[in-house]
């Protein structure tokens, strides 16, 4: 009697249990046909079919420009200015007297040397006529000779002075700012001012670490103006001549380039950036738009068709090389003839179905990478 009674609970369980399961089975198989009614999730972006690029990337190194005369302008002796014939920041020739000390003294001296010099020459004149007439003794013909000798010393030191004490244009440029009056004592040696000179061509001196290959004489080189313009001023220097040897304490090696200023867009001493070029390679350059960041690198999706001939979302790990307003520089992880996904990337996922916005006509990039060839 037990035993009949047990199994017939038992049946009751498993009739129980058997009938939940076909109850939630249906219940399943309802819910998976449900949901197939609805379209496959995916997503509609634009593309780009990757192009390969040479690119020549460069070494920034920062450069002083130079004038090929410029000089700092000083009086040899010390005296009272008379006369200031240049202006501050004004242009003079070459030869031009920009300031002249006192001299009055030494013209003086000088007065009295020359009549000296003209009785020391009559003198000799004299006696060397009488000498011709055996008149006077050798001896006092090279008296007369020494005498005439001692005042022509005389008359140029004395003018050696009053030059001295004129400051000169030594080529033709632009003089400095500092001013000087009428008047004024300079002492001997005095830093007056400084002039630039008016050549059109400028130097460009700068220095590469010994970890740089070294740049061959000729080589073009391209320097920036470091200013807040909206368009940065290029412009093409050539290298013309480098140091013998390495710094010993920095270890760069000094180079200087010429550079044609006809448009007067650089000044002496001015800081510039340098691009000095590097060995050119293969790239691929891609809008900033079709680069996905994570904390696991960068990626860019690559659509490619399924069996069906649909596009699908393929996760490919890049390694980004220069940026460049709205381009980036793919150094590994892509090659040409790539159909990638662009605006609107970021919301991929691997094997989502996409469909391509402009396939057909998305062939380049949209602005050009400084390096691309």
């Amino acid at each position: 009697m037990s035993i009949r009674r047990w199994a017939t609970a038992v049946s009751i369980v498993v009739i129980t249990i058997g009938s939940l399961a076909y109850i939630k089975v249906g219940q399943v198989q309802a819910a998976i046909a449900f949901g197939e009614s609805f379209p496959e999730p995916s997503a509609t972006v634009e593309t780009l079919i990757t192009k390969s690029s040479t690119y020549q990337p460069t070494y920034q190194v920062t450069g002083q420009v130079r004038a090929i005369k410029a000089v700092t302008l000083h009086n040899q002796l010390s005296g009272t200015i008379e006369q200031v014939n240049y202006t501050a920041g004004g242009h003079v020739v070459q030869g031009q007297l920009l300031i002249a000390l006192n001299t009055s003294e030494e013209q003086a001296q000088l007065q009295a040397a020359n009549a000296s010099f003209k009785l020391a020459k009559a003198t000799l004149e004299r006696n060397e006529k009488l000498l011709a007439g055996n008149k006077v003794s050798q001896q006092l013909v090279d008296s007369a000779q020494a005498d005439y000798q001692v005042s022509l010393a005389n008359i140029a030191n004395l003018q050696s002075v009053i030059d001295k004490k004129q400051v000169l244009a030594p080529f033709s440029g632009t003089m400095g700012l500092e001013t000087f009056e009428v008047g004024q004592f300079l002492n001997a040696n005095t830093s007056l001012t400084t002039l630039v000179d008016d050549d059109k061509d400028m130097w460009l001196d700068f220095k590469l670490p010994q970890t740089m290959a070294k740049l061959s004489l000729d080589s073009q080189i391209t320097l920036t103006k470091i200013s807040q313009a909206e368009q940065p001023q290029h412009l093409s220097a050539l290298v013309i001549a480098k140091h013998s040897q390495m710094d010993a304490a920095s270890r760069h090696l000094s180079y200087r380039a010429q550079i044609n200023n006809s448009r007067d867009l650089l000044s002496h001493n001015e800081l510039v950036k340098i691009a000095i070029p590097k060995k050119s390679q293969q790239v691929v350059i891609v809008p900033n738009s079709s680069v996905v960041r994570s904390p696991f690198g960068s990626y860019v999706f690559e659509l490619i068709k399924d069996d069906s001939g649909q596009y699908r979302a393929h996760k490919r790990s890049v390694i980004l090389g220069q940026r460049d307003g709205d381009n980036h520089i793919v150094r590994q992880g892509l090659e040409q003839g790539m159909l990638i996904a662009t605006i609107g990337a970021f919301k991929l996922r691997p094997q989502l179905l996409v469909y391509a916005k402009n396939t057909a006509d998305s062939t380049s990039v949209t602005t050009p990478v400084a390096g691309i060839k």
